[in-house]
């Protein structure tokens, strides 16, 4: 069983490539980066004789659809804007794929569902902490319900803005008045503008209450779609610490984020240190709503995991990629729930997915709570 992990020297994809390496039975696994001597030295880092090093350019499509072929599997943790591009490629070359990211690129990769099927393949999007985790959450809370009507995903992420560019690149254009934003209500994708629907809620410690708000995931498009006319909202937040959340609309009012956001990340990931002695923490909050019979019914589910004593800076990093590398195994194990493109929700049962992060000491808490509700009658009185 050979695994090309594309990008898994990265921020994000080293953590899932740590993983496979301790975790899985893959007999290769294969770093494709377009920084060669990076990856190389990753591997050797790793030191794991299964681990072997490849350059990569994921916009050539005719050399990435062959380079497929040499594989079982395709683990994708490049940046979210090649994602369209890596699932046509998968596709032509009839191998199945995961993809961490999603995001804007959601919408594109679904209406290639019918082609995935027809090469007999199984297309994983966003499976990460959110999209990813996030979605898993919503499906276990609908076990709770006849009907699940709302599903509110809430993401705080505690760290340096200048993780990784890639990360970057994400903080940057979730806040950017250049992209598009929606929330999903009754049929309809609800465009808003950056810093809307700010919620506070409260998170585990360190990060306590917070105040979020509306960010472009890709949940909005894979959850109503899954569960159907039933689902009448689907929101997604989030928020950084607060001194990058006052950066980034200092970026904003100034047309930083929206006219030089090259000249942006350069300038910080240049000058602003990935580590710091800030606190660092990645949690996700899912507040799902429903019915079951005459009750409404609210499941609150919270993911926490190792402190910075523990996990240092790496907590974005493995809370994102490790879920990737479970997906993966999971996939590669007979448990895809049918060929085509499809949300984390729709592709796994939830409690062996949570069960397998928890033996990385991420751990996923439930909270149901039910409320009897009463309907109201007319009431006859006799003149």
């Amino acid at each position: 069983m050979d695994i090309l992990v594309l990008g898994g020297c990265g921020a994000m994809g080293s953590e899932a490539t740590i993983d496979l390496v301790k975790t899985s039975s893959a007999d290769r696994i294969v770093v494709a980066d377009i920084d060669a001597a990076k990856a190389a030295a990753f591997c050797g880092d790793l030191g794991d004789p299964r681990l072997a090093a490849e350059t990569v350019d994921v916009t050539d499509q005719a050399a990435l659809r062959a380079m497929f072929e040499r594989f079982d599997f395709v683990l994708n943790c490049t940046s979210n804007k090649f994602g369209v591009g890596i699932v046509e490629a998968a596709i032509g070359a009839r191998r199945s794929m995961l993809d961490l990211g999603g995001l804007a690129n959601t919408p594109k990769q679904l209406a290639l569902d019918a082609q995935a099927r027809e090469a007999g393949i199984t297309v994983l999007l966003g499976c990460g902490a959110t999209p990813g985790v996030s979605n898993i959450m919503a499906r276990r809370a609908a076990a709770h319900m006849d009907v699940l009507e709302e599903v509110h995903i809430a993401f705080a992420s505690f760290r340096s803005i200048s993780l990784a560019p890639g990360v970057l690149h994400t903080v940057l254009s979730e806040f950017s008045p250049a992209t598009q934003r929606f929330y999903y209500e009754a049929g309809e994708f609800v465009e808003m503008p950056p810093f809307a629907g700010a919620r506070t809620l409260a998170f585990p410690p360190p990060v306590g209450s917070l105040e979020t708000y509306y960010v472009p995931h890709s949940e909005t498009f894979t959850l109503p779609r899954y569960f159907g006319a039933g689902l009448e909202k689907v929101t997604v937040r989030g928020s950084w610490r607060p001194e990058i959340m006052a950066a980034l609309r200092v970026f904003n009012q100034f047309k930083l984020s929206e006219h030089a956001p090259e000249f942006l990340r350069d300038h910080l990931i240049k000058h602003v240190p990935p580590a710091d002695d800030g606190e660092y923490a990645f949690y996700v909050q899912v507040e799902s709503v429903g019915r079951k019979g005459d009750q409404r019914v609210v499941v609150t589910h919270d993911l926490t995991h190792p402190g910075k004593d523990v996990w240092r800076h790496t907590c974005t990093a493995k809370v994102t990629g490790i879920p990737a590398s479970i997906g993966a195994q999971l996939l590669l194990s007979g448990r895809a729930a049918r060929t085509g493109v499809m949300g984390c929700e729709e592709c796994f049962e939830p409690e062996p997915f949570f069960a397998e992060l928890a033996r990385r000491d991420i751990v996923v808490h439930e909270r149901v709570v039910a409320e009897r509700t009463y309907r109201a009658e007319a009431i006859r009185v006799p003149a």
